[in-house]
């Protein structure tokens, strides 16, 4: 296991390493582009959000910028004939090498990516809080994060996680025909905690801060 954790964790500096890493639990995905028997498996990163998040993609490439080749381009996403509206989304991906090889190796199984058996050794609060910028959603009455890729075991093994390290009670909730985790209004100020401080300002609308609203409740009391 040490071996393993330590021979991850040098593939890339600690503050690219957090935000692949959390990236990849969210909406990143690798593109594997090596699969021969002579040659070691080489994939590239590809990050890819709507417009809406455009900041975001400018942020994540900043920080990776000595692994990509060219800087975030835009692309039309669909057209909405009824709004007469052109949706876009805005992307960059990195450089194809071996490093992000063996992340697909520990990321994918059978073309899937899968929860990797030992990823709780790297989710510290930065990769946390990338993964919310990635995935996470603020209903006003819940946080969720969409963890629709993974199987109901390996969202409760991010539950329990939350849990044992955090003191965060998570709860897995159907989602159509799949599920995803939910984290209740009463633990906003537990999970605002470990992720607020990693919070790009562009994305602060995913997160709320409930301490603030208790805060005037007391007040007016």
């Amino acid at each position: 296991m040490g071996n393993t954790v330590g021979r991850l964790q040098s593939l890339f500096p600690p503050h690219q390493f957090d935000v692949i890493i959390g990236s990849l639990l969210g909406d990143g995905r690798l593109e594997c582009r090596s699969i021969g028997k002579r040659h070691p498996i080489s994939a590239r990163l590809r990050i890819h959000h709507s417009e809406k998040q455009k900041e975001y993609v400018f942020w994540k490439y900043n920080q990776l910028n000595n692994l990509v080749s060219k800087g975030p381009r835009k692309t039309k996403v669909w057209y909405d004939p009824k709004r007469d509206k052109t949706r876009y989304s805005w992307y960059f991906h990195t450089k194809t090498t071996e490093g992000f090889g063996k992340l697909h190796r520990w990321f994918y199984k059978n073309g899937q990516k899968i929860l990797p058996e030992n990823i709780f050794n790297f989710l510290k609060p930065k990769v946390l809080a990338v993964w919310f910028m990635d995935d996470g959603s603020n209903t006003k009455k819940s946080y969720t994060l969409s963890t629709h890729c993974f199987s109901f075991s390996e969202q409760g093994r991010i539950k329990n996680f939350l849990k044992d390290k955090y003191s965060i009670t998570a709860t897995i909730v159907k989602d159509r025909t799949k599920y995803k985790i939910a984290v209740g209004r009463k633990e906003y100020p537990k999970l605002n905690n470990v992720i607020e401080p990693f919070i790009i300002p562009s994305m602060n609308y995913k997160i709320c801060n409930p301490r603030n609203d208790f805060s005037a409740q007391n007040t007016e009391r």
